[in-house]
Parts: C-alpha cells; sequence; structure tokens
C-alpha cells in the first residue's frame, strides 16, 4: 500500500505543477484545480499522508487565491485609466489572443492589451487613454498572473510538507 500512495502522491504533485503552469491561460482557475488535486489526494490516502490541518491550509489559500478581484484592489492594485468596457474589451481579446494568435502568453498579452486600447479608443476617442488603458491591463494582466502563480505555489508548498512530513 506504501508504494500505491507514494505513487499517488508523486502523480498528483506532478499534476499540481503542470496545472500551475497551465494557469497561464486566461480564465483558468489555477489554485482552485490545484487544490482540487491535493484535496483529492488527502481523501484517497485517507487524511494519512494529507493531514486535516494540510487541507484546511490549503483551503484558505485556494479561497484566498480565487477571490483576488475582490480584495487585490485593496493593495494598491487598481485599473486606473481603464473603463468598465475597456476591461470588457482586455477579457475578450486576452481570450481571442490566446485561441488566435498561438503563442503562448504572448498571445494572451496581446490580445488582452489591444482589446483594451481597442475599445477604450473606440469609446472615448483619445489616444493618450486608450494607451494607458493598454498600459494597466497589461499591469492587471501580470498582476493576476503572479498572484495565481504564488497562491497555486503555496497550495503545492503546503501539500508537499504535509506528505514529507507524515511519510
Amino acid at each position: 500500500m506504501e508504494i500505491t500512495e507514494s505513487l499517488l502522491l508523486i502523480i498528483s504533485l506532478i499534476t499540481m505543477v503542470v496545472v500551475m503552469f497551465a494557469s497561464i491561460i486566461p480564465f483558468l482557475p489555477g489554485p482552485i484545480f490545484v487544490w482540487g488535486i491535493g484535496l483529492a489526494a488527502a481523501f484517497l490516502t485517507s487524511f494519512s499522508r494529507i493531514t486535516p490541518l494540510a487541507t484546511v491550509l490549503m483551503t484558505l489559500l485556494m479561497i484566498a487565491g480565487s477571490t483576488t478581484p475582490y480584495w487585490l484592489p485593496f493593495t494598491g492594485i487598481k485599473s486606473d485609466g481603464m473603463s468598465c468596457l475597456a476591461t470588457v474589451g482586455s477579457i475578450i481579446g486576452g481570450l481571442l489572443g490566446t485561441f488566435l494568435i498561438p503563442i503562448p502568453i504572448l498571445g494572451t498579452i496581446i490580445g488582452t492589451v489591444g482589446g483594451a486600447l481597442l475599445v477604450e479608443f473606440l469609446h472615448i476617442g483619445e489616444t493618450q487613454r486608450a494607451i494607458r488603458a493598454g498600459r494597466v491591463a497589461f499591469k492587471m494582466y501580470l498582476v493576476g498572473l503572479l498572484v495565481d502563480f504564488a497562491f497555486s505555489l503555496s497550495i503545492i508548498l503546503v501539500f508537499v510538507i504535509s506528505a514529507w512530513s507524515t511519510g
């Protein structure tokens, strides 16, 4: 049973790392998927290797990582210079860029910035405001990506520490 349990934990860890890196794809909630894999491993090992305390910590990290749009603005990250329409344009542009420009990350960034620029320019008609919206969209994309990555990595670290300390 020990070999099977260890194999399960190794497969879970590899899958968690792959999902963490795949979360650069827009709308792929890395912390939720990483947490789900860790929780499944905890259940499958009857919480013997991934302890209840580790599960609670992973859950708290997942909640914090999944609610960044609500608390991140309080840290000083704001969408100054970008209208609501430009925000929608950046989301749609990011999705289109991801699928139409088949260069990982670059297509998403081009689409995100391009969508914000285009919509803001069409809405307001001022080049400077459109450029500012594009800069803000770029900054927000990078910050969101880094925050998702950090929370996913934190969940993985809790998983590894629990699996290692109970082995």
